[in-house]
């Protein structure tokens, strides 16, 4: 873990490896400084090191994320606080009209994500989240809660989670998982009692397109947004030249 501060994270990793035993590290997306991998309460976790880099192999800071495993089910899922928020796509119906007042879902099969955020989650995102975002997200078979970070903020750097802080996201995001994992069994083994295997395959290979397409939307939507940006600097650049010139 050479791109971390392991004088920040030294503490936090000792005590994932106390709750979830060794952590062996395993490659991860190219954004990431560190994963690792282990087992929490028969779980399947990852702890996820993301951040920028100053220079060199030094960081300006890094954000611990903990996840647990969905498996190859294609499932994608964010929760905003409604008030301000547009999700483009599905989004969960959980049949509470107060919760549904106050934040919005993105999901991905929709039918599953509704039936995830039964009352049990519903009560940890108002209990980490009350009435904002949440940082729950989804990503390449994973469902992750951020835990800390030791990026500079407003007041400095904030404290390293604790052990019981951090055993605490474990608790929930496997919760999360669990519940994703079971709406989505649920769902395809009622249309195998419905339809057969042929309409349980048919589903999920229109959720597996639905999401790559969701997916590839996202990339070119951040490859026009930074086209946008270099156009805008080299017009502002033209423009110094010109009336310097």
């Amino acid at each position: 873990m050479t791109s971390l501060d392991m004088g920040y994270w030294g503490g936090p990793m000792a005590e994932l490896e106390r709750l979830a035993g060794p952590l062996r590290s395993v490659p991860g997306p190219l954004s990431a400084f560190e994963v690792r991998e282990g087992t929490y309460r028969g779980e399947p976790i990852r702890a996820v090191w993301l951040g920028r880099v100053t220079s060199g192999s030094g960081s300006r800071g890094s954000t611990l994320h903990l996840a647990a495993s969905l498996g190859d089910r294609p499932i994608d899922t964010y929760v905003w606080a409604r008030k301000g928020s547009t999700i483009f796509g599905p989004t969960a119906v959980t049949g509470d009209a107060d919760f549904d007042e106050r934040y919005i879902a993105a999901a991905r099969p929709q039918e599953v994500v509704s039936a995830a955020l039964d009352e049990h989650v519903r009560a940890m995102i108002e209990r980490r989240w009350p009435g904002r975002d949440t940082t729950i997200s989804t990503a390449d078979g994973w469902v992750s809660i951020i835990a800390g970070t030791s990026t500079p903020g407003r007041h400095g750097t904030p404290p390293a989670p604790t052990g019981p802080e951090l055993q605490s996201v474990l608790d929930d995001v496997v919760l999360l998982a669990g519940r994703l994992r079971w709406a989505y069994d649920a769902r395809r083994a009622q249309l195998v009692a419905e339809g057969g295997e042929a309409a349980a395959q048919a589903w999920e290979q229109g959720a597996v397109e639905d999401l790559a397409t969701k997916q590839r939307t996202g990339r070119l939507v951040a490859v026009v947004a930074v086209a946008v940006v270099v156009l805008i600097v080299v017009a502002i650049i033209a423009l110094v030249v010109a009336l310097v010139g």
